[in-house]
């Protein structure tokens, strides 16, 4: 199965860090890293990570979120509410998802802060959105079971058969090419050049869905490419066409 590190995007809890720490450890997944954490460095994370305190040595720290999951080919977002354009899947289905990637991939699961979780934004850099489903009268998880949640499902799903699937692009690359092709379709209008990105969103969920190979983000920068040159051509006719006409009197 994939290298699956954790991200906890500003956690503010220096216990729930190390209880996730513990949970990394409990589930054989390989790393966390904090994105703009609190001082997790104290005597109450240690003590919550008890016998994994390796993995709190080992912590990666990052001071953004977009450069934390950079060489993940696989990011999965997670948010305590649905998606007002994009389907979240469940943990289950992400599992699945993980468990079928190349053994040298890196995947990411990626949870926000205790208070307010993940932003739109925040979850527009991952290319699935994933949510645990709860009863309705306390929907909300605490971090640590959240990710202890989808952490199990990952640990479960190493034993199911793992189909041949082709090599996926980091997030890196994926990125580089849906950020082309975004600024091609408001070359030609297809999206509003203002916040363009609100109605990407579908955009960047089908790609993330499928999971580009690096083959296939350079065919996406190709066509970015060829989109915007299109886009230029047409508004020089256009051009052309609206300006008088060489030797035509006034």
């Amino acid at each position: 199965m994939a290298r699956v590190r954790v991200v906890l995007n500003r956690p503010e809890s220096a216990s729930n860090v190390g209880a996730v720490a513990r949970v990394i450890s409990n589930t054989g997944l390989t790393g966390l890293d904090l994105v703009q954490p609190c001082d997790f460095r104290t005597v109450e994370a240690w003590r919550m990570a008890w016998r994994s305190e390796d993995v709190l040595e080992q912590v990666r720290v990052f001071d953004s979120l977009e450069a934390a999951r950079t060489s993940a080919v696989y990011v999965a977002g997670f948010a305590g509410r649905e998606g007002k354009k994009v389907e979240p899947i469940t943990p289950r289905q992400m599992a699945s998802e993980i468990a079928a990637l190349d053994v040298n991939a890196e995947a990411a699961i990626v949870f926000g802060c205790e208070s307010r979780g993940l932003t739109e934004e925040e979850l527009g850099l991952c290319q699935r959105r994933v949510r645990i489903p709860s009863h309705p009268s306390q929907p909300s998880l605490n971090l640590a079971q959240a990710v202890m949640v989808a952490a199990y499902e990952i640990f479960l799903a190493t034993g199911e058969p793992l189909p041949n699937v082709p090599e996926r692009a980091t997030a890196g690359e994926s990125e580089l090419a849906l950020g082309a092709f975004r600024e091609a379709l408001v070359e030609i209008g297809f999206l509003p050049a203002d916040h363009p990105e609100s109605r990407f969103v579908e955009w960047r969920e089908l790609f993330g869905r499928a999971g580009l190979t690096p083959r296939e983000t350079r065919v996406l920068l190709a066509l970015a490419r060829r989109i915007q040159n299109v886009g230029l051509l047409s508004k020089k006719n256009l051009l052309r066409e609206a300006s008088p006409e060489r030797g035509e009197s006034d």
